[in-house]
């Protein structure tokens, strides 16, 4: 998925390179999605 996210950002007009990193910090958990998210995946 990073390398992925890279092509596409790089694709834009004007942007010279990107670097994604994947972190874990903080954990994540549902939580810290919208509720607009929850709703969609049946949290609610």
């Amino acid at each position: 998925m990073p390398k992925e996210v890279e092509d596409k950002v790089a694709a834009i007009e004007g942007v010279m390179s990107s670097k994604v990193n994947i972190v874990f910090d903080p954990p994540w958990d549902k939580d810290m999605m919208s509720e607009e998210a929850k709703l969609e995946l049946g949290f609610l």
